[in-house]
């Protein structure tokens, strides 16, 4: 029988995937920076963006199955005043002092090159990192191109398109996660390929 989803609200010291605030707010200063960085090239007709919900592509029945455990889908203040954000989805296998997270955020680039070139700046950022330890590693055979980072981040980037998909999966005892990660990515981009073909 599958466990009855619940909902959490955030710890209010960290961010939606589980780290402490300030650091993660350094992170994403620095790969907005490098996104900047990267979007600048020859301009190219843009790719309309897909209408997906990472919901609906990453469901709690496939969280549960990773975990091996009860999941909750986590929410804040601002999803219930704005409403949730379709290209997220956050489950939580922990509890709000230990979190662990599992998690889907999809990006849209301007473009499929976009995307690259994105990724590609990202992994020189990633592998000076602190949170990373060094731990950054093309996996082949995943999409359009795909990057595992390890350390505490534990992070599987897939190009699919102009599309980056970012799944997280956060191990209770340290364990490199890129096994289940590329799971829940295969299945992902199983269902985004068939989402763009309707």
């Amino acid at each position: 029988m599958q466990p009855e989803e619940s909902h959490q609200r955030y710890n209010p010291d960290l961010t939606q995937e589980g780290f402490p605030l300030i650091t993660s707010f350094r992170t994403l200063t620095l790969l907005l920076v490098v996104a900047a960085f990267a979007a600048c090239g020859p301009s190219e007709k843009p790719t309309p963006p897909l209408k997906i919900d990472a919901c609906a592509l990453f469901t709690d029945a496939d969280a549960t199955a990773i975990a091996g455990e009860s999941i909750a889908g986590m929410s804040s203040t601002l999803d219930e005043a704005r409403g949730r954000d379709p290209g997220q989805c956050i489950y939580n296998s922990g509890n709000l002092e230990q979190p662990r997270i599992l998690s889907l955020l999809i990006r849209q680039h301007r473009s499929p090159s976009t995307a690259k070139r994105t990724l590609e700046a990202s992994r020189s950022t990633f592998t000076t990192m602190n949170m990373t330890k060094g731990h950054v590693q093309d996996v082949r055979g995943l999409g359009d191109g795909a990057l595992w980072v390890g350390g505490s981040l534990q992070q599987l980037h897939v190009l699919r398109g102009a599309v980056e998909l970012v799944v997280t999966v956060q191990s209770p005892d340290g364990t490199d996660q890129l096994k289940p990660a590329r799971q829940i990515a295969e299945k992902v981009l199983e269902r985004l390929n068939k989402a763009a073909k309707t």
